[in-house]
């Protein structure tokens, strides 16, 4: 489907769930905001750089949870149930569910800092391979984090330039975020996020139904 497709399906299920919505955005930024804020990113000495990257790391990976459920969250508005400000935490209160979390955004993260390191194309594959995998896991709590990613694997066979498409389409919305110093972000994360769980759930239905019967 074109892009305005997902675009316009995103403004539709957000309809009334603004507020929730709003208020995870903000809480996620406020938790971002608390570790970076607290890391020297413009050293000059090498050292205090590479000791503030390990630890952002170890950070962003360490509340994946959080990550995690901002996306489940979105799910839930794509799906047009009511969303629960819950989901955002609901990971730190299952082992399993955050030990999913831990590993899969450890082998995200870093195998996408490295590909993008060196070959950017390699890194947007990577990216768009499996940025579909935290819907995945909520919708198979029964997967671990490597079979989630390998069926992200399947499932975006094919339709990795419908979502570079969907992205791309929100360039306009990213050029207002600049000129607005961030304050747009607010409002675009979650219209990119609901049409990103929008695709999602075209790509799940139709995964399912070439599934074979029994």
């Amino acid at each position: 489907m074109q892009s305005s497709v997902y675009k316009q399906y995103a403004l539709r299920m957000l309809s009334g769930k603004w507020g929730i919505s709003l208020l995870v955005v903000l809480t996620v930024m406020v938790i971002q905001a608390m570790i970076t804020t607290r890391l020297d990113l413009s050293a000059n000495d090498p050292e205090v750089l590479l000791t503030s990257v390990a630890l952002l790391y170890g950070a962003t990976v360490l509340l994946a949870p959080i990550e995690l459920g901002k996306n489940w969250v979105f799910l839930q508005v794509a799906k047009d149930e009511k969303p629960t400000f819950g989901l955002l935490i609901e990971s730190f209160g299952s082992l399993k569910d955050y030990s999913r979390a831990v590993v899969y955004y450890a082998v995200f993260y870093l195998g996408l800092n490295v590909l993008m390191l060196f070959l950017i194309v390699p890194g947007v594959w990577f990216y768009l391979t499996y940025r579909i995998v935290p819907f995945i896991m909520r919708d198979n709590p029964d997967l671990s984090a490597f079979q989630a990613m390998r069926k992200s694997r399947q499932m975006m066979k094919g339709h990795k330039r419908t979502m570079l498409k969907l992205f791309a389409s929100f360039i306009g919305w990213y050029a207002l975020v600049l000129l607005t110093g961030g304050l747009a972000y607010i409002f675009v994360t979650p219209y990119l996020q609901t049409a990103i769980s929008g695709l999602y759930l075209e790509l799940n239905a139709s995964y399912q139904a070439k599934q074979p019967v029994g």
